[in-house]
């Protein structure tokens, strides 16, 4: 697996919006077959999308060494890397139009719905780890 990323001149992999649907949802699930990963993206998203669009999307992620793919029948598929590492255009479009500051971000997103109690923790987190380096 790798490691989590605290150098911020770490190049991120770049994952399409879908890319980072399935992501999410191996995060979630964990090793999984593609029939499992198929039923729940369409459940969870309320979207159908074809069995070989996930499989094509799947292997694709592959082939990017963001997932393994076991070699059982039926193959099981689990993520490999880090939510740190995972970068997507829309993320990267969003700090740009931030400025760089979260600030902002995280006022307007939370003031649209109510943070979790384990979220406002993570934030804590983050917060002490970024003003102690």
């Amino acid at each position: 697996m790798l490691k989590q990323n605290t150098d911020k001149n770490t190049s991120f992999i770049s994952l399409s919006e879908g890319e980072m649907e399935l992501l999410d949802l191996l995060w979630k699930l964990g090793p999984s077959s593609l029939a499992v990963v198929h039923k729940n993206f369409c459940q969870h998203y309320g979207r159908k999308l074809g069995y070989t669009t996930i499989q094509t999307r799947l292997n694709r992620m592959v082939d990017k060494a963001v997932l393994t793919r076991s070699n059982d029948y039926p193959a099981l598929y689990r993520a490999v890397v880090e939510i740190e590492v995972a970068s997507n255009p829309f993320f990267e479009k969003v700090a740009k139009i931030c400025g760089g500051s979260l600030a902002p971000l995280i006022a307007h997103l939370s003031e649209r719905q109510k943070l979790k109690p384990d979220e406002i923790e993570m934030l804590k987190e983050l917060i002490a780890r970024n003003s102690n380096g």
